[in-house]
């Protein structure tokens, strides 16, 4: 595993540009949001903060192909951008840093190691998918970036430990573990008596492997929260632990009909998770001893996961998913004449059944027969196959997959399992009343859920400023 560059220990980053304005008192920050949307998509936020530019996040949208999948580039001054801030390695927050880094040669990127190493190879397949799909001739310009541009750009990654104060020409920043996925931060970044946090993705609950968020509590001036789970109020007396045992009774009622199950699960972070919970039902006697099949990516992230389980902070430090549970590799060669198996567990990706993954070939198979079930164990944007499905499912219509099918009939199980790795937008709005701001930016949302988080705050704070940033739109902060 080649590990990250760690960021030089010298107190202040050399800038590229020199005479920048001195610390002090009221700055002027802007947050420019150079998503193309107000959705869940290509997260990217500019922030100008009294003469340097900052950048958080420099996601691909999961959806599109092409330029339309990118931020908003034309907003980004070439060879101005002072430094990117990552948060987490999901493609919604890194899968476009190679693009933007092409023209700012002098700008720092800084992440944690773990986002780093998973990163690396989830860009690399990236460059895979893109190339593919050119290949095929379904979009002669969705080749946006290639293996040497990735390689290229790695080289300039350098990894920042987790709650240790950095400076940035007057600034000085801090990463602080947010409980997502492994290696996944909130961003504290303060200068002249004015300070902003960034959380990222960010979950306040313990997953199996993965710890609640360690975010500070202390007041700030301004908050850039996302709001993935807006529109979704939690269960009643929710409880991942009983979430967990329904999904452990389902399990038990499909392998007794001799059918198999389809998790359809991201790659990264929500596959070691559910394997590591699949792992824990078979040692309590909840579920029989079951094959688990991933896919190739899943493989390379998992074995990525289990060596860095001594060093950052995570449950079951001990647990090597490789080693000790045994997964079984699956892949796309592979997938076409593979019999399923009964009483076996599929975790593949993609987690939104994207057209030609290996979970969205898997289900188009198995949607005919009684005996097999989908089960969904996080969060599935309603524009995708993965949300189609579920909303087909609930209106007992048909559901088209892949355009080349058609719609098919639904006769398998279909179920939803709340154990997504975002946050309950409860313990977000806490979080967000407990730290108090003076602003409050809403990002990373669905219009439904951004509204929600607008109506709550300004019901019970109603002197603190809410603002949802339009595409483009230039706000200060």
């Amino acid at each position: 595993m080649r590990r990250l560059e760690p960021l030089a220990h010298s107190r202040k980053l050399v800038l590229r540009h020199g005479g920048h304005k001195q610390s002090h008192r009221h700055e002027t920050v802007h947050l420019i949001n150079l998503t193309r949307a107000n959705e869940i998509g290509a997260n990217c936020y500019l922030i100008e903060w009294d003469g340097l530019k900052l950048v958080l996040d420099a996601g691909l949208h999961p959806r599109l192909d092409g330029p339309a999948a990118l931020p908003d580039t034309s907003l980004l001054p070439p060879g101005e951008i002072d430094a990117f801030f990552v948060s987490h390695a999901h493609l919604d927050h890194v899968g476009s840093l190679p693009v933007l880094m092409r023209n700012q040669p002098e700008a720092h990127v800084l992440m944690t190691e773990p986002t780093g190493l998973l990163a690396d190879p989830l860009l690399h397949n990236a460059a895979n998918v893109m190339h593919k799909r050119a290949e095929e001739g379904r979009d002669a310009v969705v080749r946006l970036f290639g293996h040497a541009e990735v390689s290229q750009s790695v080289k300039r990654w350098r990894s920042c430990p987790l709650e240790r104060e950095r400076a940035l020409g007057d600034l000085r920043f801090q990463f602080f573990a947010s409980g997502h996925i492994l290696g996944a931060a909130g961003i504290r970044i303060e200068g002249g008596g004015s300070t902003l946090f960034y959380t990222g993705d960010v979950n306040f609950r313990d997953q199996t492997l993965s710890r609640k968020a360690a975010f500070p509590h202390d007041r700030v001036d301004a908050l850039i929260v996302e709001t993935t789970r807006g529109a979704a109020p939690a269960p009643p007396d929710f409880s991942r632990k009983a979430e967990l045992s329904r999904l452990a009774e389902k399990i038990r009622a499909v392998f007794e009909r001799k059918g198999a199950i389809l998790m359809p699960a991201f790659a990264l972070g929500k596959t070691q998770e559910a394997i590591s919970a699949i792992h824990a039902m078979i040692r309590r006697d909840e579920i029989p001893e079951c094959p688990v099949f991933i896919g190739g990516l899943s493989w390379r992230l998992t074995a990525l996961h289990d060596g860095l389980a001594d060093e950052y902070p995570r449950d079951l430090p001990k647990l090597r998913i490789i080693e000790h549970i045994g997964p079984r590799l699956l892949t796309g060669r592979e997938i076409g004449s593979h019999r399923l198996i009964p009483g076996a567990i599929y975790l593949l990706s993609s987690g939104m059944m994207i057209e030609r993954t290996l979970s969205n070939l898997l289900a188009q198979r198995m949607l005919a027969e009684e005996r097999h079930a989908i089960f969904f164990i996080g969060y599935c944007d309603p524009a995708s196959p993965a949300g189609r499905l579920r909303a087909a499912h609930a209106d007992g219509t048909r559901v088209e997959l892949d355009p080349r099918l058609g719609p098919q009939p639904i006769h398998c199980e279909v179920d939803h399992f709340e154990l997504t790795a975002h946050a309950l937008r409860e313990d977000i709005l806490e979080y967000i009343l407990s730290v108090d701001p003076k602003h409050v930016v809403l990002v990373h949302g669905d219009p439904a859920a951004l509204e929600w988080f607008r109506g709550e705050i300004v019901g019970r704070r109603p002197t603190m400023r809410v603002t949802i940033p339009a595409p483009g739109a230039r706000v200060p902060l």
